[in-house]
């Protein structure tokens, strides 16, 4: 709460000790601003005390909320302290006025929240203004005008926390669970402080509902056949309700049959969309959302094919084509820079961008083993390394013969690293140093380089030893590409002709290679295959792949001209023919890694609320 300073300005001297065992009262306790959010705060206690109510319960959950006309005592703060303390889950409603007095009874609910008991069990609804999240900061943008979050959570979160959305309904007429919207959200913020799935919490209210529908039926029948005991117009009386109640019945049978076969047709159709849908994540999310509205004969196969490819997930670094993708050898982290040089990382376990996009005019990038540290090679003539924290390792360094593109190649402990423009010639840098360790002049036209220590590079089919002699030629051979690289090659290899990129790992017996339209290639998935020419990945793309590259791991990622990252291993377990439709949709939100539009929203359900399957994106 908010209240306006008077009378009891000495208690927010008196913080009263806080104890860890103190016993715990309420559920959720609601911390609100009286000047703007009274109404949203009013509504949210009312959702909350009432959704999946049991039908013989007073309430669902135990919700603390001050009144506006609640006696401002010097006491109240400690009064309001062992509320808080003995809560649960916080539930912080934010708006500006939130924002504006640092000493206000709301600024003090969420200091001393976040100093005893964290910010684990902490929701915000946002109902007014913005919460602006600065990626590149980690935090909240205070500053940001109409801000809606209170400065006393400056750095209390890492990552963006889960925001519940409430600015676009109208306070007046649209607070209540019968606007859809609204009935959405608070089962999100319930689902949030039971801690239970949302779909559970749904149907768990809907059986609540169905149970005291049931009750006071039985209550009604009841009463009629007491009557009928008494007097016999009591009979005619309840032979007429029972009638009345049958026909009301037979009329709401009616309408629920005639709603579940509108929900079919919807399925079916957006069934139909998503088997016609080039774009593999938008045809992930379509398929989702027709099963989600009624699984039908049609819709299931097309949701179970979306999801029974070798991809792991869909990443969006941006609009633009994928120039270059580059994973590290652990597997752990992906890099990738479009066409316009923008360069990004992702944690591939979580999904979640490490940083990006950081403007650095790349056309290429390259992971330490480790993934700790990625180099960038600029178009300007610059080198890059950052950290997977996206902090600048150092400031760039200007290196000669990077400008021009072409290959790039980071020895295990980065410590070294090598740039082969088209043109040539090689040239192998320390990073810590100014002048190169070594050029090779006599390379000429696109090479394949890769480090095989950090004082031996294979540059073509040649090991050279660094710095500056011993060549060894590697014996040619006659048989496929496949082949060839068996014998010439050491762990995981990236090779860029210019036209498309090559890469093999010989601990998973597997090739992989990616043209690029603009240079021959076919407009289609990339081949991976082995040396004996069997396929081993079943990728879905919806245009040519113009990049690749394979962890130690066997985990493989591809760059697509659509602007996708794709992440696809041979070994992915894959889902049982059975199993259960719940189950096929959470697997094809995770891998989509998006939801979707209000645009793809309206064109594939014009006129339909929006309410995507698919809710939350990592």
């Amino acid at each position: 709460m908010t209240p306006d300073r008077g009378e009891g300005d000495g208690a927010f001297e008196r913080h009263p000790p806080f104890d860890a065992d103190t016993p715990i009262r309420y559920d959720t306790f609601i911390s609100y601003s009286w000047a703007d959010a009274e109404a949203h705060a009013r509504a949210l206690d009312d959702a909350l005390r009432n959704l999946a109510r049991p039908a013989d319960g007073i309430r669902a959950l135990e919700v603390f909320l001050d009144r506006a006309g609640m006696r401002v005592t010097p006491a109240i703060w400690l009064e309001m302290a062992g509320h808080l303390d003995a809560s649960r889950h916080f539930t912080l409603v934010a708006s500006p006025a939130a924002t504006y007095d640092p000493g206000s009874y709301l600024a003090r609910e969420v200091d001393r929240r976040r100093g005893t008991r964290g910010t684990d069990e902490l929701t915000i609804v946002l109902v007014k203004g913005r919460a602006t999240w600065d990626e590149g900061c980690r935090d909240f943008d205070y500053d940001a005008d109409d801000n809606a979050v209170p400065p006393g959570l400056r750095g209390a979160f890492t990552t963006r926390p889960h925001i519940i959305d409430l600015t676009s309904l109208d306070a007046g007429t649209e607070l209540n669970l019968s606007h859809a919207p609204f009935h959405d959200a608070c089962v999100e913020l319930a689902a949030r402080v039971h801690g239970e799935d949302a779909r559970t919490l749904r149907a768990r209210d809907l059986g609540e509902r169905n149970r005291e529908r049931r009750r006071r039926r039985r209550m009604r029948s009841a009463s009629g056949l007491t009557v009928t005991a008494l007097v016999s117009v009591g009979l005619v009386l309840a032979a007429a309700a029972v009638y009345s109640g049958v026909q009301r019945e037979l009329a709401q049978d009616a309408g629920r049959k005639a709603v579940e076969r509108a929900a079919q047709a919807r399925a079916d159709g957006l069934a139909v969309r998503a088997a016609n849908t080039a774009a593999p994540d938008l045809r992930l999310l379509l398929a989702a959302q027709a099963v989600s509205t009624a699984a039908t004969e049609e819709a299931v196969p097309v949701l179970r094919a979306a999801v029974s490819d070798d991809v792991v997930a869909y990443l969006h670094p941006g609009a633009g084509p994928v120039h270059d993708v580059a994973l590290s050898a652990n597997g752990a982290h992906v890099g990738a820079t479009d066409d316009k040089g923008d360069v990004r990382a992702w944690d591939t376990a979580t999904r979640r961008p490490l940083f990006g996009p950081l403007h650095l005019g790349a056309y290429a990038v390259e992971w330490s083993d480790d993934g700790t540290l990625l180099m960038a090679a600029g178009r300007d003539g610059t080198v890059s390394f950052l950290r997977a924290s996206g902090l600048d390792e150092r400031k760039p360094g200007r290196r000669d013969g990077a400008a021009a593109g072409g290959a790039v190649a980071l020895s295990a402990d980065a410590t070294r690293f090598a740039l082969a423009p088209p043109g040539g010639p090689v040239t192998v840098w320390d990073r810590a140093g100014a002048t190169p360790v070594t050029v090779l002049s006599g390379t000429t036209g696109p090479v394949r380089l890769s480090f095989v220590t950090p004082d031996s590079l294979v540059v073509g089919s040649d090991l050279v030893t660094l710095p500056g002699g011993g060549t060894h030629a590697v014996p040619p051979t006659t048989g496929p590409v496949c082949s060839q690289l068996v014998q010439d090659v050491h762990g995981p290899v990236a090779y860029d002709a210019g036209y498309g990129s090559f890469v093999f790992a010989e601990e998973h017996d597997l090739f992989v290679q990616a043209h690029r339209p603009e240079n021959g290639g076919m407009p289609e998935a990339p081949e991976f295959r082995c040396a004996s020419g069997e396929e081993k990945l079943n990728l879905t793309l919806s245009g040519a792949a113009t990049a690749v590259d394979i962890a130690s791991t066997g985990l493989t990622a591809a760059g697509t001209g659509q602007g996708l990252v794709v992440l696809a291993r041979p070994d992915r377990p894959a889902l049982s023919p059975e199993a259960d439709v719940e189950k096929l949709v959470d697997a094809a939100c995770a891998k989509a890694g998006r939801v979707l539009t209000p645009k793809e929203w309206q064109a594939a359900l014009p006129g339909r609320p929006y309410a995507p399957a698919c809710r939350s994106a990592p």
